[in-house]
C-alpha cells in the first residue's frame, strides 16, 4: 500500500499526460515574451516550453495539501488494519494452544472455533482489498482534481504567453537539456499558489 503514495502517482500521471495547448489562430506573440520565456525569436517558430512535474508537485500548495490529507487517511486505515490483524493473530495463537493442550471439550467445538477463525481471516482479507480499492479510487480522484486544476490554469496562462506546446518532464525524464528560459516551472508554481491563496481567502 505504501507504493500508492500520491506524490509518486501524481508525478507519474502528469508525466504520462503531455499537456498540448495549441493555438494556431495566426496571431504572433510579442517578441519580448518569446525572449523572456527563452523560446525561439524566429518569426513563425513554434514556441515550446516545459514544466518539471517533480518540482511542481513538491511546491504546489494544493498538491501538498491533498497529499498530506491522503497520507493521513492512509495511515488511519493502515492502523485499523494492523489492529485487526494483530487481534486475529492472537486468536489464531490461542486456538493452536487449545488444540495442542486438548482444551476443547469436543471435536465439534474445535471445528466450530476453527470455522469462525477462518471466517474472520476471510473478512480481514476482504477488508484489506476494500481498503486498497478505496485508496485507488480516491487517488484517481485526487489525480483528476490536480489534472483539472493544471489544465484549467494552463489554458488561461497560455492566453497571455502564447505557447504552442507545453510539455511535462521530471528528473531523468525526456528533457535532458534546454536553454535557459524554456523551463516555466517556477512561474507556473508561483501563479498556481497565488490562485490557491486567493481562492482560500475568498472562502
Amino acid at each position: 500500500m505504501k507504493n500508492l503514495s500520491i506524490v509518486v502517482n501524481a508525478v507519474l500521471l502528469i508525466a504520462v499526460v503531455i499537456l498540448y495547448i495549441l493555438y494556431f489562430s495566426g496571431r504572433k506573440a510579442p517578441e519580448t515574451a518569446a525572449v523572456q520565456e527563452g523560446t525561439s525569436n524566429n518569426a513563425g517558430a513554434t514556441k515550446i516550453v516545459y514544466i518539471n512535474t517533480d518540482t511542481l508537485m513538491n511546491n504546489y500548495l494544493l498538491a501538498v495539501e491533498l497529499n498530506e490529507a491522503f497520507l493521513k487517511k492512509q495511515e488511519e486505515r493502515r492502523t485499523e488494519l494492523n489492529v485487526k490483524a494483530k487481534s486475529l493473530d492472537q486468536e489464531a495463537g490461542e486456538f493452536e494452544r487449545k488444540v495442542q493442550n486438548n482444551g476443547f471439550l469436543s471435536e465439534a467445538r474445535m471445528m466450530d472455533a476453527r470455522d469462525k477463525l477462518l471466517i474472520k481471516q476471510e473478512n480481514l482479507k476482504r477488508l484489506q482489498q476494500e481498503i486498497i480499492d478505496k485508496t485507488m479510487r480516491e487517488q484517481s480522484e485526487l489525480n483528476r482534481q490536480l489534472f483539472d486544476e493544471l489544465t484549467k490554469f494552463l489554458q488561461e496562462y497560455n492566453k497571455e504567453k502564447g505557447f504552442n506546446i507545453v510539455l511535462s518532464t521530471q528528473l531523468g525524464g525526456n528533457v535532458l537539456y534546454a536553454q535557459e528560459g524554456f523551463d516555466v516551472t517556477r512561474d507556473v508554481v508561483n501563479r498556481l499558489n497565488e490562485n490557491y491563496k486567493k481562492n482560500n481567502r475568498n472562502k
